[in-house]
């Protein structure tokens, strides 16, 4: 998968293994020339196919010469009565398939961005504050705790379990590949954590010079949400790793005043697909 020409973190063996707790399979085409991941669960004995948490993007992966996403969604078994997959744009068009489409916002890092002016204002306002902004410093499980402190009573759907494989599938990425950070922000006076990020990075073996920076959990503590703290944590990513054929991925959303904060960094709009098939 890091062979494709758009190679996602979410369908790395590794992180899907993790997240899904090995539940799933694939649609294999010639000798692996092109993949199709089905991540599946049961229920009541029904078999069905359901796209994981924090795991925005599947779908089509590879070469797409002589297969298309229409293909593999022909050839998924029958024996699974429900389908709903959010599938990656990039494979092909899918121009023939009746699919609903999602926001996701995709931010080049190649130039400085054009942050709009209720951004620039709010990076102004973060100067006055003693902010140290580091990478790496915290581990992978306090940013999911913070992540959760702030949001987990909006995302009740998320389990403890879900949780720990997301943590368990981070771990083992970072290990593997190397291809976890942390963006943490810390008030340098009182030590207080003030907010924190989870970004996935994928370097394409295909041209070294190609990252993608996903940033799949993120969240401000109390004090960090009343100066806007994740201003400056996206800034910091943003700035750090600015570069050739390098991309930030913001993941959606489909919450509108979550999408008009990422529009304040100036991305554009790459919508992934949504596949819902049976019951």
């Amino acid at each position: 998968m890091l062979k494709s020409r758009t190679p996602q973190a979410y369908a790395l063996f590794d992180y899907l293994d993790k997240i899904t707790n090995n539940e799933w399979s694939a649609l294999v085409y010639g000798d692996y020339e092109a993949v199709f991941p089905l991540p599946m669960k049961e229920k009541f004995g029904i078999r069905y196919v359901v796209q994981p948490v924090f795991c925005q993007q599947l779908g089509g992966f590879g070469s797409n010469e002589n297969v298309s996403t229409m293909d593999f969604v022909k050839a998924i078994p029958k024996r699974f009565l429900r389908v709903r997959l959010n599938l990656n744009p990039y494979f092909d068009k899918q121009t023939k398939l009746p699919l609903d489409t999602k926001t996701n916002f995709l931010l080049s890092l190649s130039s400085q961005p054009e942050y709009n002016k209720d951004c620039k204002k709010n990076l102004l306002g973060l100067q006055k504050h003693p902010i140290q902004y580091e990478e790496n410093k915290i581990s992978i499980r306090e940013a999911i705790n913070v992540y959760r402190e702030a949001w987990g009573d909006t995302n009740q759907r998320l389990t403890t379990n879900d949780y720990e494989r997301f943590e368990n599938a981070c771990e083992t990425l970072q290990a593997l590949h190397g291809g976890v950070l942390t963006i943490s922000a810390t008030h340098t006076e009182t030590n207080e954590l003030l907010g924190a990020a989870i970004l996935l990075r994928l370097i394409n073996l295909q041209d070294e010079q190609t990252q993608l920076l996903q940033y799949v959990c993120a969240g401000p503590t109390a004090a960090g949400k009343t100066l806007g703290i994740m201003h400056g944590i996206i800034d910091t990513a943003i700035q750090k790793h600015l570069g050739p054929n390098t991309v930030f991925d913001f993941e959606g959303s489909s919450i509108a005043s979550v999408a008009a904060f990422y529009k304040k960094f100036g991305p554009t709009d790459n919508p992934y697909y949504v596949l819902r098939q049976g019951l």
